[in-house]
């Protein structure tokens, strides 16, 4: 099997599938599941995603994809609801920051796909989707 060139390949070549709902509280705001074929899962609790125009700066609001999600993931953006840097265990409890949100990705997703994850990400190789 030859190696995914974007993060959608990637999504794919790993067998995860994504549910999404609108987190109710929060505008704009999503509440994400990622979850492998054998059952194990990866939650955000909630994320935004926005566009922007590279000419004006201007950002709108944009729904989750699969590679969008991943991006979450490979930037450790996965941040503790108090800001204050503190993070729960990596076990699905509650929310992460810094080290703890790549270990849990990277545990998540495995070494390989995880390393993969972050170069497609830092490469901004993708198709929309």
């Amino acid at each position: 099997m030859s190696t995914p060139a974007t993060l959608t390949e990637l999504f794919r070549s790993l067998g995860l599938s994504l549910t999404v709902r609108p987190v109710d509280d929060e505008d704009g705001a999503w509440a994400c599941v990622l979850a492998r074929p054998d059952g194990a899962i990866y939650e955000i609790d909630s994320v935004s995603f926005f566009d922007v125009d590279p000419d004006t700066g201007e950002e709108w609001i944009v729904e989750p994809t699969p590679s969008r999600v991943l991006s979450v993931l490979a930037g450790g953006e996965v941040e503790d609801d108090e800001g204050d840097g503190a993070a729960d265990e990596a076990d699905g409890s509650g929310p992460l920051a810094g080290d703890a949100a790549e270990t849990a990705a990277r545990a998540f997703l495995g070494d390989e796909s995880y390393e993969l994850l972050l170069r497609l990400d830092e490469e901004g190789i993708e198709e929309l989707g």
